[in-house]
């Protein structure tokens, strides 16, 4: 009976450590972060069908005249809406969960000329965009939660190196009533130190790399690196990195956060300075 029991111990206690990691593997991702991202569309060619562009994501910055008021904005990587000649597309939406029916909602979404750009170079690949969609599911990304932003998030690059990262996506199964459905992609810190990289229609620019394979539609999806407290937003993946070169291969680029951070604080510090 007492071999019996001393089994029973032991496989529950198997089960119980499979169980602990599970649980820990789960920790890696922050559930706050899941519904920041959302899909860009545009009509495909003729009308025919819906094509992906890329993905955006929602940040957010406190107001500093306002108590407890804050501004949301919209990030994407700017060629996403530019089409393959550098013209902007045309009727750009955005792929929303209707917060009423659940359901996915196409919110229309102006051309890139109205979108905001780097203010200290224009040249970089990004666009942002004040943006607050009524009767739509998502979150924010808080400012304070970016790579740097304080001390709680603050990872020298050496620490970088080697640390799991995840990114995010958003896909749904093509039906008017199907929800989205977010996808978590991994990979690990290959460069942390950013380095001057071919973009194709976005020209050069300063990216870091991480472990994965990169396809088109993954641009301007959120990056995010996990410390013991928080999940802190590292970049946001530029896909369209120059495939010739071999150095590059099996790596995604990664435009800092800190590109991101100068911009959204500055729409928020102009958008305080209005009447």
């Amino acid at each position: 009976m007492r071999g019996k029991v001393t089994a029973l111990i032991a496989m529950l206690a198997i089960v119980g450590s499979m169980l602990l990691g599970v649980g820990a593997e789960a920790q890696n991702v922050a559930s706050g972060t899941l519904h920041s991202v959302a899909t860009i569309v545009a009509t495909g060619a003729g009308g025919s069908r819906q094509t992906t562009l890329g993905s955006a994501f929602f940040v957010e910055v406190p107001s500093k005249v306002f108590q407890g008021k804050a501004f949301v904005y919209i990030v994407t990587a700017r060629h996403n809406l530019l089409d393959a000649q550098g013209n902007p597309v045309a009727k750009p939406r955005i792929s929303l969960e209707d917060s009423r029916t659940g359901a996915v909602r196409d919110v229309p979404l102006p051309p890139v000329n109205q979108w905001i750009l780097d203010p200290r170079d224009p040249s970089v690949d990004l666009a942002a965009l004040p943006f607050a969609p009524a009767d739509a599911h998502f979150t924010t990304i808080p400012i304070r939660s970016f790579l740097n932003a304080g001390a709680d998030t603050a990872i020298p690059i050496e620490s970088q190196l080697g640390a799991e990262a995840y990114y995010l996506t958003t896909m749904n199964g093509g039906m008017p009533d199907s929800r989205p459905v977010v996808v978590t992609r991994f990979g690990r810190v290959s460069v942390a130190q950013p380095a001057l990289s071919e973009v194709p229609g976005a020209g050069r620019q300063n990216l870091c790399f991480l472990e994965g394979t990169s396809f088109p539609e993954l641009s301007g999806a959120p990056v995010f690196l996990r410390t013991p407290e928080n999940a802190v937003l590292w970049g946001m993946v530029e896909a369209r990195v120059d495939a010739s070169n071999r150095q590059l291969s099996g790596l995604i680029g990664v435009l800092p956060a800190s590109y991101i951070a100068e911009t959204v604080q500055a729409m928020a510090a102009a958008q305080e300075q209005r009447p």
